[in-house]
């Protein structure tokens, strides 16, 4: 994400006939922007590649448009990062970076839950609908808040689960069905055995739930910190950061890729969890200190 910057150059061009253009954009910033196009476009694809698999076209093509969202992800980490090293950021370049998120993740990961919902035959297609239609709307209410905010208390830490977090946890929930072969139906699955049947029916109950309440965690007011503090992956990283993150690289390098996706799945999961914990301890705490005060 970029960060907040010095509002993109304008400029009036000359009159004519006694009346001025209207202003336009003199500079924009090439590479930080390339990055944020390549974000959406990684998001496109996604939302092509699930479009393609739900109309028979090409088989296999849902864990190939997760894989695109998650490249996006790292598209999006460049962007800003560019930007701050090259003295490049700009209001455009704030506002571009958004409308590429919401694409990518916002209306391509829930593009990917309603398919994958819709073929492991969960029933109420409207609820799914809606819920799926929220998250895209809750991605959009979470990074215009944040782009008005970014200079207020979000500046150390996040306020409400971050789009890009949402968008990774609903990506791994959809790739570790898929790796488990979890969305094959109940005949297939009852003859690999009763276990995996069992599975496929409590994710069919928690899946909606959890995609629901993923979107409303966007636009809640509980805190989570920004990773990049706590690691100080700025400019300058520690030496013991560095090589906590090289060993964590190789670890996860020699895994299997099932592995991998699980390793993921948990990781984002603890995220989003400690935030919630959290944030309902410091509220139950605070209850107790005020029940504690003298009634005036």
């Amino acid at each position: 994400m970029h960060n907040p910057a010095p509002k993109a150059q304008f400029t009036t061009t000359p009159s004519v006939n006694g009346q001025a253009h209207k202003p336009r954009l003199r500079l924009v910033y090439v590479w930080p922007n390339l990055f944020t196009a390549a974000n959406m476009f990684m998001g496109l694809l996604a939302i092509y590649w699930v479009i393609d698999e739900a109309q028979g076209l090409l088989q296999d093509r849902l864990e190939w448009a997760c894989w695109f969202i998650l490249i996006g992800g790292f598209f999006d980490m460049f962007d800003g990062a560019i930007a701050r090293l090259t003295h490049t950021q700009s209001e455009f370049g704030v506002q571009f970076d958004s409308l590429s998120d919401l694409v990518t993740f916002g209306v391509a990961p829930s593009v990917a839950a309603f398919y994958l919902m819709q073929g492991m035959g969960i029933e109420h297609r409207r609820v799914v609908i809606c819920i799926c239609a929220l998250f895209c709307i809750c991605s959009a209410l979470r990074l215009a808040r944040y782009n008005v905010q970014v200079k207020g208390p979000e500046r150390r830490g996040f306020i409400g689960l971050p789009t890009p977090g949402a968008a990774l946890a609903i990506t791994f929930l959809v790739l570790l069905i898929r790796r488990y072969d979890l969305n094959m139906s109940e005949t297939v699955l009852f003859s690999l055995g009763e276990s995996k049947l069992l599975l496929k029916n409590l994710v069919v109950f928690f899946m909606p739930v959890v995609v629901l309440g993923i979107a409303l965690l966007m636009v809640s007011e509980v805190p989570y910190p920004k990773l990049s503090e706590h690691l100080r992956i700025k400019r300058r990283m520690s030496f013991d950061t560095l090589v906590y993150l090289i060993v964590f690289v190789l670890i996860l390098m020699a895994l299997k890729s099932e592995l991998r996706v699980v390793t993921a799945f948990l990781m984002i999961y603890a995220y989003i969890l400690y935030g919630l914990t959290v944030y309902l301890m410091q509220l139950a705490k605070a209850r107790r200190e005020k029940a504690l005060l003298p009634h005036a």
